[in-house]
């Protein structure tokens, strides 16, 4: 190890400990924090904020850097770590630091609004803290550059290296293919099983989300499951204390079932991830795309397959016996997988899921172009949800304001969840070529070797490779949506009689 290894290996531990206070806060912010504490919240977070950007912006780490880029003495994690350094530095340079302390001070100000104006279906409410965030944000995508388009830059900070045009591409691909298979199910889609709204007992159903979270592999030695009043999320807090949250509806149980286990494929990833890589540069995953893989993997094509909803069923009957007592096999994988033109994005099925991100990702490029302006945003909203699923919200908390991720300023997220659902399929369909007989393992509720198999060829590569590389290491290729497609075509079919 060379001495400018061991004096950034020492500002790297500092920055590490700035990150997990960040993220506690955060945390707490959203789970336990009383609203009236967003004032100091706020204060602390900019603070903080201002604190690493600071240490990340040292010129020492410059040139610190400048010196190991040369150094072949290097191992291939250090390496690893100066490269995804470089890129954090580079970047963090270009944003002056009063931003950044403004970005943070005005999200953790909006987040409590939102949650209020959301409660209340009341957009003009959160719409100033919205129109301060976007013009930030336009700020903060100038001073990092781009070349093409402001969008760019903004998504490049969650799926490093990809455009806004390969994001359309992307679209129109999947569209194309996903259309016609959406249209045939929805024209006639069935009555919906009663059992989907009924009324579930909510401490049974964060009961049922503590017992399931384990069975997947969940370690809770090293990371625990809460309640949240409003959106699930994840949160890998620092080595050793991953979090992640559920939130329960008395009146429908199966939100709360499947957000568990698509926060758990989050969760599973973070504590994957070589301990002796946590907490350094490249001891994280490479993209929000390839986090995304694993909780929509688990979540549908493991969580909805017909061979996990029968293993599945009369576990949870053990809580809901009079709920679900005289609910079949065949209904409930029914009901697991029932296809609605729905206005919340979280619950939609998977044939109308990336309808949702597509319309969002459409607003967010028109908002960046300077083609949409916020205050028009709500309309926008409800004209696309009625162009891409043919339903319009009659109030904002159906509309707008159901996602969190504006609050939080993470504008330039929404197109990983439609590449994490391509990554999914393709993911699960190596697997199961890889191993076999992952349809047996499924009929017994057995995830242990697909998560073998994934903590081997994903979790483990942690950021050590840009994350193209580690997708196409796995799949031999290029990503396509011909296996999402592929995949949703043959359950749909085993569920309605098509002509496709």
């Amino acid at each position: 190890m060379t001495e400018a290894w061991d004096r950034l290996a020492t500002r790297l531990d500092e920055l590490a400990g700035i990150a997990h206070a960040i993220k506690l806060l955060n945390w707490d912010q959203s789970v336990m924090m009383p609203v009236a504490g967003s004032e100091s919240r706020a204060r602390s977070l900019s603070t903080l904020e201002s604190l690493a950007h600071a240490r990340l912006t040292d010129p020492e780490i410059g040139e610190l850097l400048d010196a190991l880029e040369g150094d072949d003495s290097l191992d291939e994690d250090q390496a690893a770590h100066v490269r995804v350094l470089r890129r954090d530095y580079d970047k963090a340079v270009k944003v002056p630091a009063e931003l950044v302390a403004a970005l943070a001070r005005e999200s953790a100000l909006a987040y409590p609004v939102w949650m209020e104006a959301r409660r209340r279906a009341d957009f003009p409410m959160f719409r100033p803290h919205l129109e301060r965030l976007v013009a930030l944000k336009k700020e903060e995508a100038d001073a990092l550059g781009w070349e093409n388009e402001r969008y760019d830059a903004l998504l490049d900070q969650f799926e490093p290296g990809m455009t806004a045009r390969e994001v359309e591409d992307m679209f129109a691909e999947l569209t194309a293919g996903l259309k016609p298979l959406a249209d045939a199910v929805l024209a006639d889609p069935g009555e919906a099983p009663a059992f989907l709204t009924g009324d579930y007992d909510e401490a049974k159903q964060a009961e049922v989300c503590q017992w399931l979270v384990r069975h997947m592999g969940f370690d809770t030695d090293a990371g625990r499951l809460d309640i949240c009043p409003t959106h699930p999320f994840t949160m890998g807090i620092g080595k050793g204390d991953t979090r992640q949250t559920a939130r329960t509806d008395r009146r429908n149980f199966f939100d709360a079932l499947y957000a568990a286990m698509h926060e758990t494929g989050h969760a599973l990833y973070d504590q994957g991830i070589p301990e002796r890589l946590v907490e350094l540069p490249a001891g994280t995953v490479p993209s929000l795309g390839m986090h995304e893989s694993q909780s929509r993997l688990w979540e549908n094509q493991v969580g909805r397959s017909r061979e996990f909803t029968a293993w599945l069923l009369p576990h949870i009957k053990g809580y809901f016996e009079q709920e679900l007592g005289m609910v079949g096999p065949d209904e409930f994988f029914f009901g697991a997988n029932y296809p609605q033109r729905s206005f919340i994005r979280i619950t939609a099925d998977e044939l109308t899921y990336n309808f949702h991100i597509a319309l969002r990702f459409e607003l967010e490029l028109a908002i960046f172009r300077d083609e949409l302006d916020v205050a028009d945003v709500a309309e926008a909203f409800r004209d696309k949800l009625e162009q891409h699923l043919g339903i319009r919200p009659d109030n904002d908390a159906a509309g707008v304001l159901q996602d969190v991720h504006w609050s939080s300023n993470l504008f330039g997220y929404f197109p990983t969840y439609t590449l994490g659902t391509l990554y999914a399929a393709a993911f699960f369909q190596k697997a199961d070529e890889d191993l076999g007989g992952l349809s047996d393992d499924l009929r017994n509720g057995d995830g242990s070797r697909l998560l073998g198999w994934l903590r081997d060829k994903i979790h483990s590569q942690a950021y050590l490779k840009p994350p193209r590389d580690v997708a196409e290491g796995v799949l031999g290729g290029p990503l396509t949506a011909k296996p999402f497609i592929d995949y949703l075509t043959a359950k749909y079919r085993s569920l309605y009689d098509l002509s496709l």
